[in-house]
């Protein structure tokens, strides 16, 4: 019987050996495993990096639609100051105080009422200006608003008999009986004494006194 004799078996045998080591399989496990983190790293980089762009493109939206936002609400604030402007302007066109029915008023207070002369008329209207007051948790929002004042101060000369007495008195209660003063001076001091001088003479003429009538308008606020 021949024999046969396996000159590779201690090879094999040292080769199979080392297929079957657990310390080259765990190596090898070890291996597949930090492959496959590094596969799982590099996932997560792509997807966070294609987040950060789609956030980045958001943000890039967002400030754009801020912006037009912000543009459009200073257009409509402009807007709405230029609308009220102009309602204040119309409300002063329409509700202007016109000095010609003054002047036409008073040419009738001087009926009947002998030895006084109007030397001087002037008219003051001046304005108050509120500042806007803003809102606040528990106080609404209010405008600027402006009050007006009208006054009327006439002048005038009396060189009656007993000058500053009954005169003075006669034309400033003829004031008051004018239809148009009657419904457009305030009814309370609607017409009030504001000087009176001490008796004056002049070559060749009766003694007379100045004295000065504040004829009083309300006041209105816009």
């Amino acid at each position: 019987m021949p024999i046969r004799l396996n000159l590779l078996a201690e090879a094999q045998a040292a080769e199979e050996a080392r297929r079957k080591d657990p310390a080259k399989r765990a190596v090898l496990v070890a291996l597949v495993l930090v492959a496959g983190a590094m596969l799982w790293s590099s996932s997560l980089q792509i997807k966070a990096a294609a987040a950060r762009s789609q956030l980045n493109s958001l943000e890039a939206q967002w400030r754009a639609i801020d912006k037009a936002y912000q543009q459009a609400a200073d257009q409509q604030r402009r807007l709405r100051d230029t609308e009220a402007k102009l309602a204040a302007l119309e409300r002063l066109h329409t509700n202007r105080f016109l000095w010609g029915n003054v002047l036409n008023a008073l040419q009738q207070t001087l009926n009947g009422v002998d030895d006084v002369q109007v030397v001087r008329v002037r008219g003051e209207q001046t304005y108050t200006i509120s500042q806007p007051v803003k809102a606040t948790k528990n106080t609404p929002a209010k405008p600027a608003t402006a009050t007006e004042k009208i006054v009327l101060v006439i002048d005038a000369q009396d060189s009656s008999p007993q000058p500053g007495g009954a005169q003075v008195a006669k034309f400033k209660e003829a004031i008051l009986r004018v239809p148009w003063f009657e419904a457009h001076l305030q009814k309370t001091n609607a017409v009030l004494l504001t000087s009176l001088s001490a008796p004056q003479t002049g070559a060749g003429r009766n003694p007379f006194v100045l004295f000065s009538l504040q004829c009083n308008f309300p006041e209105t606020t816009r």
